[in-house]
Order: C-alpha cells, then sequence, then structure tokens
C-alpha cells in the first residue's frame, strides 16, 4: 500500500526533469520561426521553413534522447522505493495476523511484478517523449505557413504576421499524441503517466503478497478531495474473490483494473491487506462522512472541497500556461534579427508578465482564503528561469498602469452588466462616511436586508470599487464582504447589502476585481 501523501508528490521530480525539456522544446520552435526571416520570395522562404522544420526535428530528438537516459535513472530509483515502501506498509499488518511476509528481495511473483510495472512505464514515458519531435515540427510547420499566408495575403506586416505565428506555436504547445489522436501538454502527460505507473504497479505487489499471505479482504484508502465518483468505496472493505457475505466484491466496486476506476489514472487511493476480527477499519463513518461533505469557505461562499482542489489545479495551469509563454516571447526577443521585432517581442513579453503576476496574485488570495495548500511544484515550468522571473516582476511593475487599467475597467463593466455610462473607480471615490445619514426604513424595514450604519460604514471604508452612476448623483462601493448605495446629493446611505445577498452580476464583478488584485 501506498499513502496518498506519498502519491500526491512521487513523479515531482520526473515531472521536473520534463518540464525543463518542454521548455526546450518551445525556445527551439520560437528560435527556428525567427531564423526563417522576411517572407520576400515565397519559393525561397518555404525552402528554408523545411530546410529548419528538419533541423527542428532532428535537434528535438537528440535532446529527448538525453532526457530519457537521465529519466531512465529516476524511474528505476523511484521503482525501487515504491516497492520497499508499499511492503514496508503492509507487513506489520501481515505480522499482526500471526504470518510472516518475505521482504520483497526473497518474494519472486512481487519482484516480477515490480520489473513489468517498472519497464511497462519506462516504455511508456519514452514512448510519450517520441512523439513530442513530431509534434514540435507540425507546430513549427503550421505557425510559420500562417506568418506566410498572413504576409502573402497584404494583410499583415512581417511584425505582425511573425508575433501572430510565434504565439500560436507557443499556445498550441500540445506535444504529445496519443493513438487515439487525444493531445497534451508534455508535463500533464508525464505527471498522469508516472503516478499511474507508481500505483499501479504498487498495488500489483501489494497483490501478490495477498495472494502468499492468503488474504482475501482489502480496505481501501481515503482522502479529503477525492473525484465524487471515487468516493463512494473509499475507506471501505472489500473481497477479492467476491465470495464475501458481509463485504462487496473488489473489482466491480471500486473498478480496479480500469482507468476510471482505483489506481487509475492519476488516481491517489490504495489499499492494504484486512483481516476480519483482527484488523481494525482505519476510516471511520464519521471521518468519511467528513471528507464526503468538507467545503472550504472562499468569499463569503462555501464551496466544496473537491471543487475548491479542481478550481486551484485550473489556476495552477493557467500559470504554467503564461511562464511558457512569457519564456517564449523572451527567447523571441533574444533571437530577433531586428529592432523592430525585438520591440514587438518584448511587448508581448510584458503582457504575459502582467497576466502572469496577477494570476499569482488571485492564486495566493484563493489558497490564503480557503486554507488550501499552496503547491508551488505544479506552477513551476523548469527552465523559466530567475531572469525571466525577475524580468516578469520589473515588467508588471514598469507596465503601462493606465492602459492595464482601462482593461480591467471593461472586464468589470462586462461582468457586472454596468451601463456605459457609469464610470469605474478602481481606487474608490473618498467619501466622509461621519456626515452620511442612514435609510434604515429603506433598508431593513423595507428591503429585509439586515444591515447596521456601523456596516455600512465598514464596507465603504473596505470598498474595491467604486461605480459612479445616474449622473453623478449616486456612489456605489463593493467590496468583499458588501455593497453600499450613497446618494451624494442627499448625503444618505440608500441601500446597502451584504455578500451573501449578491446576485450573479455582481458576483461574477467581484470575480474579476479579486482576480485582478485589487
Amino acid at each position: 500500500m501506498l499513502p496518498p501523501e506519498y502519491l500526491e508528490h512521487v513523479s515531482d521530480d520526473i515531472v521536473a526533469l520534463y518540464s525543463e525539456l518542454d521548455q526546450r522544446i518551445v525556445r527551439d520552435v520560437v528560435r527556428r520561426l525567427m531564423k526563417t526571416g522576411r517572407v520576400t520570395d515565397t519559393a525561397t522562404w518555404q525552402i528554408q521553413r523545411a530546410q529548419e522544420s528538419g533541423m527542428l526535428y532532428d535537434e528535438i530528438i537528440a535532446e529527448v534522447t538525453r532526457y530519457s537516459n537521465k529519466s531512465e535513472q529516476q524511474v528505476r530509483a523511484l521503482f525501487k522505493d515504491i516497492g520497499l515502501k508499499a511492503v514496508e506498509y503492509d507487513s506489520p499488518i501481515y505480522t499482526s495476523a500471526g504470518l510472516s511476509p518475505p521482504p520483497l528481495s526473497m518474494a519472486p511473483a512481487a519482484q516480477q511484478v515490480l520489473n513489468a510495472g517498472l519497464a511497462k512505464t519506462s516504455g511508456y514515458l519514452q514512448n510519450l517523449t517520441q512523439t513530442t519531435a513530431s509534434g514540435a515540427q507540425q507546430a513549427f510547420i503550421h505557425a510559420a505557413t500562417i506568418a506566410e499566408m498572413q504576409v502573402d495575403s497584404g494583410a499583415f506586416d512581417y511584425v505582425s504576421a511573425i508575433r501572430n505565428a510565434i504565439r500560436t506555436a507557443i499556445e498550441g504547445g500540445e506535444w504529445v499524441t496519443y493513438p487515439t489522436g487525444h493531445r497534451d501538454r508534455l508535463d500533464v502527460a508525464t505527471r498522469r503517466a508516472v503516478l499511474t505507473g507508481v500505483n499501479q504497479t504498487a498495488s500489483e505487489v501489494s497483490l501478490s503478497y495477498t495472494d502468499d499471505m492468503g488474504c482475501d479482504l482489502v480496505e481501501t484508502t481515503a482522502h479529503a478531495g477525492a473525484r465524487p465518483e471515487h468516493q463512494v468505496w473509499q475507506g471501505r472493505v472489500f473481497s477479492r474473490s467476491g465470495k464475501s457475505k458481509r463485504h462487496p466484491d473488489f473489482v466491480k466496486s471500486t473498478g480496479y483494473g480500469t482507468g476510471p476506476g482505483l489506481c487509475g489514472w492519476n488516481c491517489r487511493h490504495n489499499f492494504y491487506p484486512y483481516f476480519e476480527g483482527l484488523s481494525e477499519s482505519a476510516y471511520p463513518k464519521s471521518e468519511l462522512k467528513e471528507y464526503e461533505n468538507q467545503t472550504v469557505t472562499y468569499n463569503g461562499g462555501k464551496i466544496k472541497y473537491y471543487d475548491a482542489t479542481q478550481k486551484q489545479r485550473a489556476m495552477e495551469r493557467a500559470i504554467r500556461d503564461s511562464k511558457r509563454q512569457a519564456a517564449g516571447f523572451d527567447e523571441a526577443v533574444k533571437s530577433a534579427k531586428d529592432e523592430a521585432t525585438a520591440t514587438a517581442m518584448k511587448q508581448e513579453f510584458n503582457s504575459a508578465a502582467v497576466k502572469l503576476k496577477q494570476q499569482e496574485s488571485i492564486l495566493k488570495d484563493f489558497t490564503q482564503k480557503t486554507g488550501l495548500e499552496r503547491q508551488r511544484n505544479l506552477e513551476q515550468v523548469f527552465g523559466f528561469s530567475h531572469s525571466q522571473s525577475s524580468k516578469a516582476i520589473w515588467v508588471n511593475k514598469k507596465v503601462d498602469i493606465q492602459r492595464q487599467r482601462d482593461i480591467i475597467k471593461e472586464e468589470i463593466r462586462s461582468a457586472g452588466k454596468l451601463p456605459k455610462a457609469a464610470k469605474i473607480h478602481l481606487t474608490p471615490t473618498p467619501i466622509n462616511t461621519d456626515s452620511l445619514s442612514f435609510d434604515d426604513k429603506h433598508i431593513n424595514a423595507e428591503r429585509g436586508h439586515n444591515v447596521t450604519q456601523e456596516q455600512t460604514t465598514k464596507w465603504i471604508r473596505d470598498a474595491k470599487i467604486s461605480v459612479t452612476v445616474w449622473n453623478g448623483q449616486y456612489e456605489r462601493y463593493y467590496g468583499v464582504e458588501g455593497a453600499v448605495y450613497v446618494d451624494k446629493i442627499k448625503s444618505l446611505v440608500r441601500t446597502a447589502y451584504p455578500s451573501g445577498q449578491y446576485e450573479d452580476n455582481v458576483k461574477a464583478m467581484l470575480e474579476v476585481i479579486l482576480k485582478n488584485g485589487l
């Protein structure tokens, strides 16, 4: 058995290695695109594109081979460790039942399973990385063809066309192609392959021991944030033979051996031997119920723990994508042959850098408020160096602030369905709250908002933005805890309501506000 906490990070080192390879491929593609030069003669340019495409393929094959050799050593060390750990966790259970499980080195059947799992996972990693060369080559050809067509049409100049081509190549960087035609980024594919391979192999080692020890029952592990379809069988006892009258069939109940089931794709559940009358369940029903109903609080609302972790994973993927974009355009700046192209590529790098820092700010806010652990290993793009990170921070501070503020205002206007005449202030309009009267009759007696004047004072002070409407008569203050509408002519708090009463458009507006770190 391997516990969920171990499986959570079991693939980190190998994913780090392949993330570095992914970064090199991005830079290789961008560098080759920049080397194609200006489209002056179509025939000559097409010949050069073909030459660069061939050299790119050879270059990536060489890099894949080098990284595959490194990963082979890491995978071997990892599988040796998981075999020992699986036996280490299970052995005390057998000993308590009066049995004598042999060490892994003296269990031929378990050794055979371990070696088969190692060979399968290593081969799978090698196969998926071998597809990266052709995937990157196709991305290069596609991007270069777009640049050629845009220049030939006369609709774009060279700088705009090459900028569009590089953006297309970076965003389309799903180098791994499966036999089904499905495509994935290299880091995603690697993590899935390693986690699934490790867990399946460890489970087969455990089953080998249960066969040798004559153990029919097993108990599955459990953890918070399990996907809903796995919650129904986590932390329960099952019969491998299906003959137990008390416990359900192991395979039929858990889907063991299938992709969506126990120990399948990205699954962190495993199982360990269980002896009726001797073993005590590790997961009381109360604890499993707590896992199932666990929620986190974010901006005054409750979110299912599983949904919150999925939201966090989406944020982490967006950060990795932005780092890839920033790194790609950083390479484009270095490889530019003229000042105009370098300036255009630098603008793209600046935009990616600003977006990246905003995304990191949103994730930081989300994890702090929900109490979720921030897993920086899932945000990393190895090869995104300290110098590039420093550039991103510098750009984020020096970029045209007014332009960015205008973009954010329009996002808020669209999300909140605000009229064009409304004036949005990212720094709330100052107002003397001591001079304001409070329309208690309208706010509480008529509207039933149950708000005090002291609360409105605090909400105005803590507001994230304010919005001027009705030709300047009203100022609306919006914040995390509540909203306040002030009649400036009458110096009156006309209405106010807590965030729990926000309608969908105000919630959407607040999400944009927090996303942009306001």
